[in-house]
């Protein structure tokens, strides 16, 4: 596999400016979608918690069903290709929304179509984070990983107040479109990145299960990337991607009295956070040290969200928008961190099956936490499912405090914590 070019400033970086363009404009317009659909969900089907919880079960689904398989494809073709191909299909199914809500309104063709997009979404993602290493060298991941999260969080200030406002002037379903042409803009912008993209190795011949079972035993076995999968997987099953996400749109809407557009701007302005905690992670990384950022950064989140079930109709946007900026500002950090971790100590030529083994497992578990909180919700009602699911969340960083991830200084350090499997490319 050939090594990136030579070291270039990353604003410099031509490939490296394409596909942040990408990504930024379509982290826009799937914020957009993270709210109108949903509230399509709500507002036009009139979905209580348990159909809402589905919904959000079934859009990640795909993570358990095709997470290992999508990274040996990723691996066995153009990474470039595969993001282009996901792109165009999502806009396509992105498109079917609002005219099949018009024809035949109906949960089950919502789930249908939602179960597609998150398909398109496992592939289109591992290509994406596969590709990064590609284009940087190792000396530079944390800062490119800095600047895309930095990027994808203004846009996650964008995206909701964009569709809160969309929702409000066009519907729910036609708010949709705004995501259709982030996707189609984003292909034509990947379609230029060189085509001179290495080959990928064509994987011995194994099967597709074989080689996808070689990520996951690498993801593992590895003693720096366990604790980070068994954290991540804990706080997607109970925050924000999980038994939060199943119950919060219906809290804010139905019990809090919140309008899309109030909610749209609530999720924006609290997404600001995210932007302030990419730009300063490398310096916290430094002063802290990697692990202990790490751990503070798992931490975190469950804690500010312990403020949601107190909100009443008359605090409900300051404690809404201090509880998710806290929360933002830490999973931002914590994901800058986990990932330039998991691209420097995995070689090149595993990067695709790696990262799909760890959405395997760490998005697998959110499917479940939907439904759960869906039933939860249903159930027990909204406020004790909130109050539930944020102990939960605090408690998923005790995989990284019992490990020796907390102990890294540095991402480079993992070459005196863990001896290297295979020599990579710098």
């Amino acid at each position: 596999m050939t090594a990136p070019s030579a070291v270039l400033p990353l604003r410099r970086n031509k490939d490296f400016r394409l596909l942040w363009s990408a990504y930024t404009v379509t982290t826009v317009g799937s914020q957009v979608s993270v709210l109108a659909l949903p509230l399509t969900a709500v507002l036009v089907l009139h979905a209580g918690a348990l159909e809402l919880g589905l919904l959000m079960s079934v859009q990640y689904l795909p993570f358990l069903l095709i997470g290992l398989p999508a990274g040996v494809w990723v691996d066995r073709y153009r990474r470039r290709d595969v993001m282009v191909f996901t792109d165009m299909a999502r806009a396509v199914v992105l498109g079917l929304v609002p005219l099949l809500m018009w024809l035949r309104p109906h949960l089950a063709i919502l789930l249908l179509l939602a179960f597609a997009l998150g398909a398109l979404t496992v592939l289109g993602d591992v290509a994406h984070q596969s590709v990064l290493p590609e284009l940087l060298p190792v000396s530079q991941l944390t800062e490119g990983n800095s600047t895309l999260t930095a990027s994808a969080s203004a846009s996650q200030f964008a995206g909701p107040s964009l569709g809160g406002l969309l929702v409000q002037v066009l519907s729910a379903p036609l708010a949709l479109l705004a995501d259709c042409v982030s996707f189609l803009v984003s292909a034509v912008l990947v379609r230029r990145l060189p085509a001179a993209e290495p080959e990928p190795a064509a994987l011995d011949g194994r099967s597709t299960w074989s080689a996808g079972l070689e990520g996951l035993r690498h993801v593992w076995n590895h003693p720096l990337l366990r604790p980070i999968v068994l954290c991540t997987a804990i706080a997607n099953f109970f925050d924000l991607f999980g038994m939060i996400q199943a119950v919060l749109v219906l809290f804010a809407v139905r019990e809090l009295g919140l309008s899309p557009g109030t909610f749209g701007l609530v999720v924006g302005s609290a997404s600001l956070a995210m932007v302030t905690g990419a730009v300063l992670t490398p310096r916290l990384v430094r002063r802290l040290g990697f692990g202990p950022s790490l751990l503070l950064a798992a931490v975190l989140p469950g804690a500010a969200l312990l403020l949601l079930p107190s909100a009443t109709p008359s605090d409900a946007v300051p404690l809404l928008v201090l509880s998710l900026a806290i929360s933002g500002f830490a999973v931002a950090v914590y994901n800058i961190s986990q990932v330039s971790l998991r691209q420097r100590v995995t070689p090149l030529a595993m990067q695709g099956r790696m990262n799909a083994s760890i959405r395997f497992l760490v998005w697998g578990t959110i499917p479940a936490g939907t439904l759960v909180g869906g039933v939860l919700g249903e159930t027990l009602g909204l406020r004790p499912t909130l109050l539930l699911a944020a102990l939960g969340s605090v408690l998923s960083a005790l995989p990284i405090a019992l490990s020796p991830v907390r102990k890294l200084r540095s991402v480079d350090d993992v070459a005196a914590a863990v001896e290297p499997e295979e020599a990579r490319d710098e």
